[in-house]
C-alpha cells in the first residue's frame, strides 16, 4: 500500500509541474486539427503538427463522434509551455479566422481578432 501511495504522489507531483510550467511559460498559437478521437471513457485525443512535429493532446472534454468529425481540419487555439512545446491544451471557445496563419514565435496573449464565441 505504501509504494501504490507513493506512485500516485509522483504522479501529482509530477502533473503538478507540468502544470505550473505552463502557467509561467504560457504563449498561444493556432494549430490545425488532424485527428480528433475518443481516449478512455470521458476523454477526447486530438492530433495536430507543431513547430516541425506531430503531436497529440488530451482534454477531459468529451466530443461526440459529429463533433470529433467536424473539428478536423479546423484550426484551434492552443496555450503551451515554450520551454516544452509537448506542453500544451487545447482552448475552446474561439472562433479562430481559417485563413489566419501560426504566428512565428507565439502570442503572450490571445490576440484581439480571435473572437469569443463561449
Amino acid at each position: 500500500i505504501l509504494i501504490f501511495a507513493f506512485i500516485i504522489m509522483i504522479v501529482i507531483m509530477y502533473h503538478k509541474q507540468k502544470d505550473n510550467s505552463l502557467i509561467k511559460n504560457r504563449k498561444y498559437t493556432i494549430v490545425k486539427i488532424l485527428n480528433s478521437e475518443v481516449f478512455g471513457k470521458n476523454f477526447t485525443k486530438y492530433e495536430f503538427y507543431f513547430e516541425g512535429k506531430y503531436r497529440n493532446n488530451t482534454s477531459n472534454r468529451f466530443l461526440y463522434k459529429s463533433e470529433r468529425d467536424s473539428i478536423i481540419g479546423k484550426k484551434v487555439l492552443i496555450e503551451y509551455d515554450s520551454l516544452d512545446l509537448d506542453n500544451s491544451e487545447i482552448i475552446f471557445g474561439y472562433q479562430i479566422p481559417q485563413n489566419m496563419s501560426e504566428p512565428k514565435n507565439g502570442w503572450k496573449t490571445i490576440p484581439k481578432n480571435i473572437k469569443k464565441i463561449y
